[in-house]
C-alpha cells in the first residue's frame, strides 16, 4: 500500500509541475507578444521615478524563492524556511503595502482637490452667465 501512495504522490507532483510550467510558459508567451507590459513594474504609477518598495519586494521575493528552490533541490526534499526569513519577507511586503496606501491617500486627496477646482470653475462660469443674463435683462 505504501508503494501506491508513493506512485500517487509522484503522479500528483508531475501533474502540478506541468500545470505550473504551463502557466509560466503562458505568462512568458504573453510577455513576448506584448500583452503583458513590464515596462512600469519598478516605477511609481503615473511617474518615471523608481519605487524602492517595489524593487525591494521583487528582489527579496526572488532571492528567497531561488534559495529555497536551490536548497530543496540539493536536499532532495523541501527545506524549512526559518521564521526570521519569513519575517523579513513580511516586512518587505508590508513596506510595499504601506507605500501603496500612502500613494492611494495622496491620489485621493489630489482627486478631491481636482474635483473641488472643477466645481469652483463651474460655479464661476454659472455666476458669470447669471451676471450676463442680469445685465442683459437690465439693458446694460
Amino acid at each position: 500500500m505504501n508503494a501506491q501512495w508513493t506512485s500517487l504522490a509522484y503522479f500528483i507532483a508531475i501533474v502540478l509541475t506541468i500545470i505550473v510550467l504551463g502557466a509560466a510558459f503562458l505568462v512568458f508567451w504573453l510577455i513576448l507578444r506584448g500583452r503583458i507590459d513590464l515596462s512600469q513594474v519598478l516605477t511609481e504609477p503615473d511617474s518615471t521615478k523608481a519605487s524602492l518598495s517595489r524593487f525591494q519586494f521583487l528582489l527579496f521575493t526572488f532571492v528567497i524563492a531561488g534559495l529555497f528552490l536551490l536548497l530543496s533541490v540539493e536536499a532532495g526534499a523541501f527545506v524549512n524556511i526559518p521564521n526570521s526569513v519569513l519575517g523579513l519577507l513580511g516586512i518587505s511586503a508590508g513596506s510595499y503595502a504601506v507605500s501603496k496606501g500612502i500613494q492611494a491617500s495622496n491620489t485621493g486627496s489630489g482627486a478631491a482637490q481636482r474635483s473641488a477646482a472643477m466645481h469652483a470653475a463651474a460655479a464661476q462660469e454659472h455666476a458669470a452667465a447669471a451676471q450676463a443674463a442680469a445685465d442683459k435683462s437690465k439693458g446694460v
